[in-house]
C-alpha cells in the first residue's frame, strides 16, 4: 500500500516554488520512502543553503527532527533557531490562511492592535475584498483574480491579510510569514455549519438556494484539507466541486509542515503568547470570538446529523489534524525556548551573507 501511495503521490508532485506538475512527500509518518537527511555535513550544508531560497522546507526539516530524530534537531537547534530568528525579522509582512470557525476573527482582533493596525482592511475582518472573499459570499471561484507573481501578491494585499478560501500556490514565503489556526475538525465543522445555517436565518447572504447548499457541503467535508491543497488539484472553475482524496490529505500536511505558525487556540496559552510574540502581535493571550447574532440562532439550532456522521465526513481532516498537533507540539517547545532564551541571537551556522545580523 505504501508503495502504491508513494507512486500516485509522485506521479502529481509540487514545487512549493515553482508551479509543476509533480510533487514529493517528505516527512510524512506514513511515507517513508524518502526519510530525513542523514545528521552529518550534508544537513548542515543543506540547512545552509537552503536558509534564502526555501524557508518552507528548512521548517519542515526541523520539525521533522524534532519528532524523529531528537540527538540530531538537539545538535542543529541553534542553526534552526537562527535561521528563524533571521527570518522573522526581515519578513515583516503576513498571510494567514482563514480556516472558518478555528478563531480567525480572534487572531484579526489581535492584530488590528499590533503593528499591522494600520494597514489592514476596514472590513470587519481581515481579508480584502479584491481576492480573499469568504466562500459564503464568493459566488463563483472562477473570478478570483490570480496573481501573476509573488512580487504581484506582496504589493495588491495589505501586510497583514486572511486568506478566507483555498491557499494559493506557489507560497510566497520569501514575501510573507505564513501562518494558519486548526480546531478539532467535528466541532468545527458543526460549528461552520451553525454560521451558514445562521446567515441563511438572518438573511445575511444573497446566494441561489443551490449555490449556498453546495457551500453547505464544503464547510461539512473535509474543508481544511480541501482549502490545503485544492489549488493545485483543480482550476478556479473547478475548485468548489473537487472532493478531497488521500493524495489532497498528504498535500495538505506537507504543506503544514512548511508553515511558519500552526496554532489551536486556548491549548497552551504560554505557547500561545510565544507564537504571537514572533508573529508580531504582541503577547497577549488570544480571546475566543463570541458574534451574539449567531449565539441567539445557536440555542435554537442543533446538528442535523450525529457526530458518526460528521466524523466519517471529517474522516481526512482528522488525519491532517492529528499530523498538525504533532507539529504544534514541537512547534511549542521551539518557540518557548526561543522567546525565553536571554541571549542574543546567533548566527555563525548561517551563510556568511547572513552573519553578523
Amino acid at each position: 500500500t505504501s508503495t502504491l501511495l508513494a507512486l500516485a503521490i509522485g506521479a502529481v508532485q509540487i514545487h512549493h516554488d515553482v508551479v509543476s506538475a509533480e510533487y514529493t512527500i517528505r516527512g510524512n509518518p506514513n511515507v517513508r520512502d524518502d526519510p530525513p537527511p542523514p545528521c552529518d555535513d550534508y544537513l548542515n550544508n543543506l540547512l545552509a543553503s537552503l536558509a534564502n531560497e526555501d524557508p518552507g522546507e528548512v521548517n519542515r526539516i526541523r520539525r521533522i527532527l524534532a519528532m524523529e530524530n531528537r540527538p540530531c534537531y538537539k545538535h542543529y537547534f541553534d542553526t534552526f533557531a537562527d535561521h528563524f530568528l533571521h527570518r522573522v525579522k526581515s519578513v515583516k509582512k503576513h498571510m494567514n490562511l482563514h480556516i472558518p470557525k478555528a478563531g480567525g476573527m480572534s487572531l484579526c482582533s489581535v492584530a488590528r492592535h499590533s503593528e499591522y493596525g494600520s494597514d489592514i482592511p476596514a472590513d470587519t475582518n481581515c481579508w480584502e475584498r479584491q481576492h480573499f472573499y469568504p466562500m459564503w459570499c464568493l459566488y463563483y471561484l472562477g473570478t478570483r483574480p490570480k496573481w501573476e507573481s509573488c512580487e504581484d501578491l506582496d504589493e495588491s494585499t495589505p501586510d497583514f491579510v486572511m486568506n478566507e478560501n483555498y491557499l494559493d500556490y506557489p507560497l510566497c514565503m520569501q514575501q510573507r510569514l505564513y501562518s494558519t489556526l486548526i480546531r478539532e475538525p467535528v466541532e468545527r465543522a458543526i460549528s461552520h455549519e451553525l454560521h451558514l445555517e445562521a446567515l441563511k436565518d438572518t438573511g445575511n447572504h444573497e446566494m441561489p438556494k443551490k449555490l449556498f447548499e453546495s457551500r453547505l457541503a464544503m464547510g461539512r467535508m473535509n474543508y481544511m484539507t480541501w482549502a490545503l491543497s485544492a489549488d493545485l488539484f483543480a482550476d478556479n472553475l473547478n475548485k468548489a466541486s473537487l472532493v478531497p482524496g488521500k493524495m489532497h490529505a498528504e498535500v495538505a500536511m506537507d504543506t503544514l509542515s512548511r508553515f511558519d505558525f500552526i496554532m489551536e487556540l486556548s491549548e497552551d496559552v504560554e505557547c500561545d503568547a510565544a507564537i504571537l510574540h514572533f508573529m508580531g502581535l504582541g503577547d497577549d493571550v488570544v480571546e475566543p470570538h463570541m458574534n451574539a447574532e449567531f449565539g441567539k440562532f445557536e440555542a435554537k439550532w442543533h446538528p442535523p446529523q450525529p457526530r458518526s456522521v460528521y466524523e466519517e465526513w471529517n474522516n481526512l481532516d482528522k488525519e491532517v489534524y492529528d499530523y498538525a498537533k504533532r507539529l504544534i507540539k514541537v512547534d511549542c517547545e521551539f518557540f518557548k525556548r526561543l522567546k525565553n532564551a536571554n541571549s542574543k541571537p546567533r548566527y555563525h551556522h548561517l551563510p556568511k551573507n547572513l552573519a553578523g545580523i
